[in-house]
């Protein structure tokens, strides 16, 4: 499972990527501003949430791939798509789980070093424009906001305002396909680990508790079999 997950990952972020590619070049879009705006508006011209299934979305949601090739999603999937298309042409950016009035997703992406903004990739967008979380949350409309979907997880009784720079952790967060492999390589290594420490623990238990007289010795001699005992 872990090389058939890693698989996808690749041949999607591929896919991605050339996408992403395409629409910087056909933008002429050089620095970091111009291709957020350039990804942004493509999302929100290509992507509808009016047709995107309501009952059986998965619990990790869609990729950002098949966001992108099924045209379909809501703000967390089109903020995936985003985050990934961004990180695709050196952007970093990751989700910011709006609260309030109105709930809503969308991403904060740097655009040179200490300048974020909320990119709102769905379409009608709640941020039409590039404007900072420190704006956005003065709107009567929002009250709180996460990093993490700490609704989703029921902690939101917890903390509020809470913003965490993921980092590395963001490209697992928004990569299904990634964060599965992960988990199954650390299922793997765990149950390793486990097997190893679980033999050498009865290696060791039976050290002691021979060396304390409470277990016979056996010697590997008087488990051989000779022919003559065989029959």
């Amino acid at each position: 499972m872990f090389a058939i997950e890693m698989v996808r990952q690749c041949r999607e972020g591929q896919y991605v990527r050339a996408i992403t590619a395409e629409i910087v070049q056909r933008a002429g879009a050089a620095d970091h501003r111009s291709q957020v705006i350039a990804l942004r508006d493509y999302l929100r011209e290509r992507v509808t949430y009016r047709e995107a299934v309501h009952g059986d979305r998965p619990f990790l949601r869609a990729t950002a791939a098949e966001t992108l090739h099924s045209g379909q999603g809501y703000c967390g999937e089109v903020t995936r798509a985003f985050i990934n298309m961004a990180d695709a042409v050196g952007v970093q950016a990751q989700r910011i789980n709006l609260y309030g009035r109105d709930n809503h997703v969308v991403a904060e992406a740097e655009l040179r070093p200490g300048e974020f903004v909320l990119v709102d990739s769905q379409n009608p967008p709640h941020v039409r424009d590039l404007e900072s979380l420190d704006e956005v949350i003065l709107r009567p409309e929002y009250d709180d906001y996460s990093t993490l979907h700490l609704r989703r997880l029921h902690l939101n009784w917890l903390v509020t305002r809470v913003k965490l720079e993921l980092g590395p952790l963001t490209y697992l967060i928004e990569n299904p396909h990634a964060l599965k492999s992960a988990l199954w390589l650390a299922l793997a290594v765990t149950l390793l680990v486990g097997n190893f420490l679980l033999i050498g623990g009865r290696s060791l238990a039976r050290r002691m508790l021979t060396r304390r007289g409470w277990a016979p010795v056996i010697d590997d001699r008087e488990l051989e079999v000779s022919p003559n005992q065989v029959g």
